[in-house]
C-alpha cells in the first residue's frame, strides 16, 4: 500500500496517526467562511489574496485561505470547558505568489484551544518537531517568545510605523537595519544595541537558553526565558530537543500572537514548511476567551523536496494475442493475485519501465524478457 501512496500522502497519514496517538481529534469544516472574518484579520493571514463570490443569500463568501481563523471563531467553549485538541488536513486557496496566481494549497496541522499550561507548550512543540521528522532527517526547530522580543521593543519606546518597521528589522535578522530604525526615531542606544545583540545569537536551545536568563532585563523578559526553559525541558522528557534551537528573529503579529512561536525546516524545502505559536490574543480579538495554541504544516512545500521515483511503471506488461476478454481477465487476476501488478497494453513496452514483459499464448502468459 505504502509503495502507490505519494511522498506527500504518505506524511499525511503518518501526521494523522501522530496526532491521534496524542489525543487530538480530526476535524473538518467547511471550504467557505464569511469574508468579514478574514477581511478584518488580513494581516493574521499568510500572503496571498482571498477568492471571494456572493452566496445565493446575498452574504459575500470566501474560499477558505486559512484554517486555524476558522477554527478559533467556530470553536471553544470557555475557559472553563473541557479543551479542544484538534488535527486536520484542509486546502486553502490563496495566492502565495502573485505571478503563478491562486493555488489550492494542502495543509495539516493542529489546534488546542483551552487552559495552556507548561505541559501543553511542550507537547504541542513536541508534535511539532515529530512532524517534521515524518517529512525528513535533519529538521530543525526554531523556538522564540513574543514576550521576550515585546519586553526588548518596549524598551525603545517606538509606536506605529516606527515599531512596525522595526519588527521588520528583527525578522529580517538585519543589525544595521534595527540600529538605522532605533537611531532615526531617537530610541535609547543601549537598548537598540542589546536587541541587535540578541538577534545575532542562534543556535541550541540548550547552549542559549543560559544566555537569554543572564540577559532578561525585565519582568516579562525573564517570565519568557521560563516558558522557554520549561518547554525545553519537556521536550527533552519526550527526547526530542537535539534539533530544537533559539531564534529570537521569529516575529509574528502581537496582535494576534503572544508568548511561545515557531518554526520548522527540513534540508531541500526553500523556507520553514511548519510554523506556529501561541495566539490567545486572536482568540481575545474574535471574542473569545480561551487560550491557544496550534502549528500549521505546509505540504505544497514538500512537492519541491522530490523523493525516489517508482522504479517500475508495473510489474507486468501483459500483451494480448487474440484472447477472448474473459481469457485475458483469467490471466491478469492470477498475476495480480500472486501479487505482482499488471499492465495490459497490445505493443511492445517502449517508454514503459516494466519488470517482466509477458505474452499470452495458447490461453495463458508467457515471459518474453526480464529486466530486473
Amino acid at each position: 500500500m505504502e509503495s502507490i501512496l505519494r511522498r506527500e500522502e504518505r506524511i499525511v497519514f503518518g501526521l494523522r496517526a501522530l496526532y491521534s496517538k496524542y489525543g487530538y481529534r480530526p476535524y473538518r469544516m467547511s471550504k467557505f467562511e464569511e469574508y468579514d472574518l478574514y477581511a478584518g484579520n488580513r494581516s493574521f493571514l499568510p500572503s496571498g489574496g482571498v477568492i471571494t463570490f456572493t452566496d445565493t443569500n446575498g452574504r459575500l463568501m470566501a474560499l477558505k485561505p486559512d484554517v486555524t481563523l476558522s477554527i478559533a471563531k467556530n470553536l471553544g467553549g470557555g475557559p472553563e470547558a473541557a479543551p479542544e485538541k484538534l488535527y486536520y488536513d484542509e486546502s486553502v486557496y490563496r495566492a502565495p505568489d502573485s505571478g503563478l496566481g491562486f493555488q489550492e494549497i494542502t495543509q495539516a496541522g493542529l489546534e488546542y484551544l483551552g487552559r495552556v499550561d507548561g505541559y501543553v507548550m511542550g507537547e504541542v512543540a513536541m508534535l511539532a518537531a515529530r512532524s517534521l521528522e515524518e517529512i525528513s532527517e535533519g529538521w530543525v526547530l526554531d523556538l522564540s517568545h513574543m514576550g521576550y522580543l515585546t519586553g526588548l521593543v518596549d524598551e525603545l519606546g517606538l509606536r506605529g510605523p516606527e515599531r512596525a518597521e522595526l519588527l521588520r528589522a528583527v525578522g529580517s535578522r538585519s543589525v544595521q537595519a534595527v540600529l538605522a530604525v532605533c537611531s532615526s526615531a531617537g530610541a535609547p542606544m543601549s537598548a537598540a544595541e542589546r536587541l541587535a545583540s540578541l538577534l545575532e545569537l542562534y543556535g541550541p536551545a540548550q547552549e542559549l537558553l543560559p544566555r537569554l536568563r543572564a540577559g532578561a532585563a525585565t519582568a516579562a523578559e525573564l517570565a519568557a526565558v521560563e516558558e522557554l526553559e520549561g518547554t525545553a525541558r519537556v521536550l527533552e522528557s519526550f527526547g526530542c530537543l537535539g534539533g530544537v534551537n533559539i531564534d529570537l528573529s521569529i516575529t509574528c503579529d502581537t496582535e494576534y500572537y503572544n508568548g511561545l512561536v515557531f518554526k520548522g525546516y527540513v534540508p531541500g524545502a526553500p523556507s520553514a514548511v511548519l510554523s506556529g505559536g501561541r495566539y490567545d490574543s486572536l482568540m481575545r480579538k474574535l471574542g473569545k476567551e480561551e487560550q491557544a495554541i496550534g502549528f500549521a504544516v505546509y505540504l505544497n512545500l514538500l512537492e519541491r523536496l522530490g523523493g525516489p521515483e517508482p522504479e517500475y511503471d508495473a510489474d507486468v506488461l501483459l500483451i494480448p494475442d487474440g484472447e477472448t476478454p474473459e481469457q485475458l481477465a483469467g490471466a491478469v487476476r492470477e498475476l495480480t493475485d500472486s501479487g505482482r501488478s499488471v499492465r495490459v497494453q497490445p505493443g511492445g513496452c517502449s517508454g514503459l519501465r516494466c519488470r517482466a514483459v509477458m505474452k499470452m499464448l495458447d490461453g495463458r502468459p508467457v515471459e518474453l524478457e526480464r529486466n530486473d
